[in-house]
């Protein structure tokens, strides 16, 4: 597993606990020491792509940051593993996107992405082959929440009293823009219309207690709208539960009899 903080922190227990699955160990920044020692004591740390392989894992899970995915993503998918990965706001860019296609397509490895903080992709990407005509993604936020992004250049999120959209654009521009905040818009994206086609709604919202996301999709198979309201990890008020549990999900889904 690539990373330790918020999300790994949340991901590793359900992990552990089952019996299918074994840690080969956890990566991590070598400045993070504090991450280092909070690890479980019987899983190997790491901080290098070196390291990592030399434990021959048979598959990676990434649970950190953009800058993560783009060290480790490209070596791991060249070395032939599988990688899930939740940090997908950086394939966006579309020449390292096309660049991680090419080496997964040399080596036979995968990319699987979990539908993180929003659902209904599933339905997104089977309503694609049918043919799809419009979908729109809409996430509603606290100020808070959107502090020490490129929101605070776009509208004083100080004076904000009431709900206010700053942003309307593609979800290329949402992922490029405001990395870590938007992975979702990127695996939208993915699962459907592509990055110019998505359209991206963003609202600063004093009024939500949670991060907020509703997703519209139209297209030959029908209509789709779906409204979801996500609890925050209380220790840190970073980690998403959703995520977390959609990256336990995916990985259960490579040991088990029956995969939903």
């Amino acid at each position: 597993m690539i990373g330790y903080g918020s999300l790994g922190r949340l991901v590793a227990p359900h992990l552990r606990a089952h019996r299918g699955i074994q840690f080969a160990g956890i990566a991590v920044r070598s400045t993070r020491r504090d991450r280092i020692d909070a690890a479980p004591a019987e899983v190997p740390v790491v901080d290098s792509v070196e390291a990592l392989l030399a434990l021959r894992p048979e598959l990676v899970v990434e649970c950190a940051s953009h800058a993560a995915f783009r060290e480790y993503a490209e070596p791991v998918l060249a070395a032939g593993l599988d990688l899930i990965a939740i940090s997908v706001g950086v394939l966006a860019d579309a020449e390292y996107r096309e660049h991680l296609w090419k080496t997964a397509r040399r080596t036979g490895a995968t990319l699987e992405i979990p539908a993180g903080a929003i659902g209904a992709i599933d339905a997104i990407a089977a309503a694609r082959l049918a043919g799809l005509s419009r979908v729109v993604y809409v996430t509603r936020k606290t100020p808070r929440s959107w502090s020490g992004t490129a929101a605070e250049s776009m509208i004083d999120l100080s004076s904000v009293r009431e709900p206010v959209i700053f942003f309307d654009d593609t979800a290329e521009r949402a992922a490029l823009l405001f990395p870590g905040k938007t992975n979702v818009t990127a695996t939208l994206a993915l699962a459907g219309v592509g990055f110019h086609m998505t359209r991206v709604q963003l609202w600063v919202d004093p009024s939500v207690k949670s991060d907020v996301h509703h997703i519209e999709a139209e297209g030959a198979f029908g209509t789709l709208k779906i409204d979801l309201a996500n609890n925050i990890e209380p220790a840190d008020g970073k980690a998403s539960l959703l995520v977390a549990m959609s990256i336990v999900q995916a990985v259960h889904n490579r040991v088990t009899i029956l995969r939903i």
